[in-house]
């Protein structure tokens, strides 16, 4: 059987053969669909002279990552495709260990690995960590990372279990579902495409899961750059988050959060300025037309659909505000951090 591995590329020859030269030492039975977004290197060259069995696919235009993720998806045959940022590495047995977590527990439908970082591989990585997982007002954390608090790997997380998200650094999918789910929602652009992938599957029935034996490290934000484009990326994370609430919450349950969470928003921003700032007011231009025009339709469709209730997933919530709990409580850890 064989899992295609679906990857999105922008910049980074280096980044890119190291990345391919992990996977070709490390997997078995699969293919790998590369998507070069814009490209403007010599990435292709590279690609082309040392991983010719790489499916090369070019997009003039720069996608978005969901986007981008979509299109490869489409055109993938396989029963499980994994989406795999272009600045990570794997470890022996990466996709082995993730297969097997997604076939021995029934309603499993998505699976991610244990991320560690790749500048250091002692400690987990921002990205997705341990599994993840978000309190009552959406902000999301993971095992292993509260904010910009990152554990060290000390086998603290080695059980296999359901989390709320996986992340997109590296998620296996069984592609039918991923698509009768709805994919990605292309309209977010960047950031919490796979925390509302990954909402939308546990309210329509399905789970996610956490693969501690597959590991694979990351270095994490290389396409968007450390410290660039911090506005954009601000902007982004501030209206993506709430757009999840809105899409995914039961009316009952909007109603009580949303202006909860504005407040912390409200608050966030004033202690962020001036990007987090700006950011937010951006939002609150955009935001209405957006929901007007494309939004509405979405949350109507997605709340028809759905088959299990709020109340139904809170056991894997924390149902305080961890930004509340982290910065004035001083709650770093998962563990320190009791869900339900």
């Amino acid at each position: 059987m064989t899992t295609d591995i679906l990857i999105v590329h922008l910049n980074g020859e280096e980044i890119i053969r190291n990345c391919l030269s992990s996977i070709m030492k490390n997997t078995q039975d699969f293919k790998v669909y590369l998507m070069l977004n814009s490209t403007t290197d010599k990435s292709e060259e590279v690609v082309r002279k040392n991983f010719p069995k790489v499916n090369i696919i070019k997009s003039e235009k720069l996608l978005g990552f969901a986007e981008a993720s979509n299109r490869l998806a489409e055109l993938s045959k396989s029963e499980y495709i994994v989406f795999l940022n272009n600045d990570t590495e794997v470890s022996k047995d990466w996709l082995k260990e993730m297969l097997r977590t997604i076939k021995r527990n029934k309603n499993c439908i998505a699976c991610q690995p244990k991320v560690k970082s790749l500048k250091e591989k002692n400690k987990f990585e921002y990205a997705g960590a341990g599994g993840g997982f978000i309190d009552i007002y959406g902000y999301p954390f993971a095992r292993g990372r509260v904010f910009d608090y990152i554990e060290e790997d000390k086998g603290q997380y080695n059980d296999e279990r359901r989390v709320f998200w996986g992340c997109g650094v590296c998620l296996l999918v069984k592609r039918k579902d991923y698509f009768d789910i709805g994919g990605f929602d292309e309209s977010l652009f960047m950031y919490g495409e796979e925390t509302d992938f990954c909402w939308r599957t546990n309210i329509y029935g399905k789970e996610v899961w956490y693969s501690p034996k597959s590991v694979i490290y990351h270095i994490g934000s290389f396409s968007i750059g450390h410290g660039k484009n911090s506005l954009k990326k601000d902007y982004y994370h501030s209206r993506n988050h709430l757009i999840l609430l809105i899409k995914n919450y039961s009316a009952k349950n909007l109603i009580k959060i949303m202006p909860v969470r504005i407040l912390l928003e409200a608050i966030s921003a004033v202690r962020f300025f001036p990007n987090k700032t700006l950011a937010s007011i951006l939002t609150l231009i955009t935001l209405p037309f957006y929901y007007f025009t494309y939004l509405r339709k979405q949350r109507k469709k997605i709340q028809l659909n759905r088959s299990v209730k709020d109340e139904e997933l809170f056991h894997l919530f924390y149902m305080k505000s961890i930004a509340l709990s982290h910065f004035l409580g001083g709650k770093n850890k998962f563990s320190e951090i009791k869900l339900g």
